[in-house]
């Protein structure tokens, strides 16, 4: 009976962590691998920097996690010039680990660690490359 009602609580547990993520997140900050191994930026590069920043689009980086597995983001993919216009795809949580599916063969593409997950904040790493970042926070939909 004790067994029984551990594994209840455990799958509960489970699945209540995997509802946090539900909702619309949007992107804060963004690391990347090239951006750690370079020396910290000169001041006119920073200047540069954010010259090229404001002229790229107005447009933030949003994600939505349905509660059917189930998401639409507005990142820009590799290899095409222009941000998708809504990007949908398939996800799973599991434990410590967010994967991004196929829609099709529903096989894992992409795998998350969630460093850092609250009712407010989203704290995502790239599995097969550690050294990229994403914060994100909730963003309350009307």
């Amino acid at each position: 009976m004790r067994l029984a009602g551990l594994l209840m609580m455990v799958v509960v547990a489970a699945g209540s962590y995997g509802q946090l993520v539900v909702g619309t997140w949007q992107a804060i900050k963004e690391s990347s691998c090239l951006e750690n191994e370079l020396e910290p930026p000169t001041e006119t590069e920073e200047e540069l920097s954010q010259q090229m920043a404001a002229r790229s689009g107005a447009t933030p980086k949003v994600i939505q996690f349905n509660s059917d597995n189930t998401g639409e983001h507005n990142w820009k993919s590799v290899g095409k010039k222009k941000a998708a216009v809504r990007e949908k795809f398939l996800y799973k949580v599991a434990d410590d680990a967010l994967y991004l599916l196929d829609k099709k063969s529903r096989l894992i593409i992409d795998t998350y660690i969630i460093q850092v997950l609250t009712a407010e904040s989203l704290v995502l790493v790239n599995k097969s490359r550690p050294c990229e970042r994403m914060e994100l926070v909730r963003v309350n939909q009307r």
